[in-house]
C-alpha cells in the first residue's frame, strides 16, 4: 500500500495505524492499494465514530443514554436490535443496580426499549416501585432487579 500525499510505502499494519495517526476527522487521503499485481486508487476519509455525536439521554442525573442506531450497534458489536446503549453511569447506580458503560438496556418490566428517552421514561415515573431491567453485555441477555431510591 502506498499513501499518495505522502508517497510513503507501508507495509504492515503498524506503518498503516501510524499514517492514520496523522490524519485529523474530516481529512481525506488518497492511498493506492497494491493488490494482485494491480494498482488500486481509492480515497480514505476520517470521520467520528457513530457514538461521538449521537444524542444523549441523561436519566435521573446518573445514568447518559444513547438510543440504539445501526452503525453504533456495529461500532460495539450489540447484537439486540434496539435497545438504549449505557455510555456512563455514576459508581452508585452501577452498584445498586448492575449495569455498566457498554450495556445495552433492552427491556424494562414487560416494556421493550426502542430509545434512550423511553428508560428516562419508565425510570422517572415507575422507578420508585419494584423493576425488572434485561440488558445486552457481551452478547449475553442478563435481568435485575431495582427499585430507586
Amino acid at each position: 500500500m502506498i499513501s499518495r500525499s505522502r508517497n510513503k510505502v507501508l507495509h504492515n499494519a503498524y506503518d498503516w495505524y501510524a499514517e492514520l495517526l496523522e490524519l485529523r476527522v474530516g481529512e481525506s487521503d488518497p492511498i493506492v492499494v497494491k493488490r494482485d499485481g494491480r494498482e488500486i486508487p481509492i480515497t480514505v476519509q476520517v470521520v467520528d465514530l457513530p457514538d461521538v455525536n449521537a444524542p444523549r439521554v441523561t436519566v435521573l442525573r446518573e445514568i447518559e443514554l444513547i438510543t440504539m442506531t445501526a452503525p453504533i450497534r456495529a461500532q460495539y458489536q450489540i447484537q439486540s436490535r434496539q435497545g438504549a446503549l449505557v455510555n456512563r453511569v455514576s459508581d452508585r447506580v452501577q452498584q445498586q443496580i448492575g449495569i455498566q458503560a457498554g450495556d445495552v438496556i433492552v427491556q424494562i418490566n414487560q416494556t421493550p426499549i426502542t430509545n434512550a428517552e423511553a428508560v428516562n421514561r419508565i425510570l422517572t415515573t415507575y422507578g420508585r416501585g419494584g423493576l425488572r431491567m434485561y440488558f445486552e453485555r457481551g452478547g449475553q441477555i442478563y435481568a435485575t432487579e431495582f427499585s430507586l431510591q
